[in-house]
């Protein structure tokens, strides 16, 4: 948001007027806002990197491809929140409107989500699939999604243009292409929905099944899984968040259906797997069941595989030489380099004023 606030009283104070007498375009003019932006953001990461390090040093391991994974996931998403900040900033010619509006479409996914978690509406089950709060957690799971991928950039793309089309004070037709603009992103929202590649980079691999059991799942006919429980039971969350979550990663041609009414009553607690006409039931949420009775059903087995090994973890040793380091380097190095970059800076500008 702190770009918010002097876009707003450049357009409340007329003072954009000025600039746009400068030789430069409006484009320029918003691309330098924009890019000061990024150049905040990148070094916001930049500053994570010495912990990371410190954290090497003292004898932890650092998973490297999660971790830049994870980067990369709150990177975009930082960008989502500038891309708000200048849409808003935009629009509203008070600095507090322009923040309300702001803060509310950054929390409103966080209120979708609690909305589903407290099965308030059925549409809150429906939509939060689509927030960026949910998107983001397949960063956070260590999970390459294509598909969260191009929803943040599509979503940093629509706001930032949007915010492009009211940047200068003239506004004239300016709604026309907006719609234009909401029409086509929508399009392209739709058509990311069918993008389906997701790959597993956590080094644990917490989120797939084994080689063997990957194989076997793959060589089954389109799956329909028929839930008897109701969305905010724990035992439907674990199965979301752990089973079929792994399952969707490996079949794209996985249905679910949650049953409700008077059958949802009669036969609560049970998880149905149909396919190729038949059909098995189990009370059972566990994968070891779950597999063995998806192999009676197909009547295939999982052929184990001799040369898949077993994650056994990384312990921490602290390494008590560098420890000591680290602590004078934050306490005592790290202020005095920022002290210097004030320092250093404040002579510069100072220099300029004369």
């Amino acid at each position: 948001f702190l770009f918010v606030q002097p876009i707003v009283n450049e357009k409340k104070n007329n003072t954009i007027t000025i600039l746009a007498q400068l030789p430069v375009s409006m484009n320029f003019l918003f691309f330098k806002k924009y890019l000061a932006a990024m150049i905040i953001l990148v070094f916001s990461f930049i500053s994570v990197f010495p912990i990371v390090l410190g954290w090497y040093f003292l004898g932890g391991h650092v998973p490297v491809s999660e971790l830049l994974l994870l980067l990369i996931g709150y990177f975009l998403y930082g960008m989502f929140v500038i891309s708000v900040s200048f849409f808003s900033a935009s629009i509203f010619r008070e600095n507090a409107h322009a923040s309300i509006f702001s803060l509310s479409l950054l929390v409103f996914p966080w209120f979708v989500d609690f909305g589903r978690e407290m099965n308030i509406l059925s549409f809150f089950n429906v939509f939060s699939k689509w927030t960026v709060t949910n998107q983001l957690k397949f960063f956070e799971n260590g999970i390459l999604s294509l598909q969260s991928v191009f929803y943040f950039i599509l979503l940093i793309l629509l706001f930032a243009f949007s915010g492009f089309l009211f940047f200068d004070f003239n506004i004239k037709n300016k709604i026309k292409p907006l719609f234009i603009t909401i029409f086509v992103f929508a399009l392209l929202f739709v058509l990311n929905n069918g993008i389906h590649f997701d790959f597993d980079l956590s080094e644990s691999r917490r989120n797939s099944f084994s080689i063997a059991e990957t194989r076997f799942l793959k060589k089954l006919p389109p799956l329909t899984i028929t839930i008897f429980l109701e969305p905010t039971d724990s035992r439907t969350k674990d199965y979301l968040n752990d089973f079929l979550k792994k399952l969707k990663m490996v079949k794209n041609d996985v249905t679910v259906r949650f049953v409700s009414g008077k059958s949802l009553e009669s036969e609560y607690g049970k998880f149905r797997y149909s396919f190729d006409g038949k059909s098995a039931e189990t009370y059972s949420n566990s994968e070891e069941e779950i597999f063995m009775l998806l192999q009676e059903l197909s009547g295939k087995k999982i052929e184990k595989s001799s040369t898949e090994t077993h994650y056994k973890g990384f312990p921490l040793v602290v390494k008590k030489n560098w420890s000591v380091f680290l602590f004078a380097f934050y306490l005592i190095g790290l202020p005095f380099v920022l002290f210097i970059i004030y320092y250093k800076t404040n002579i510069f500008y100072n220099r300029r004023k004369l």
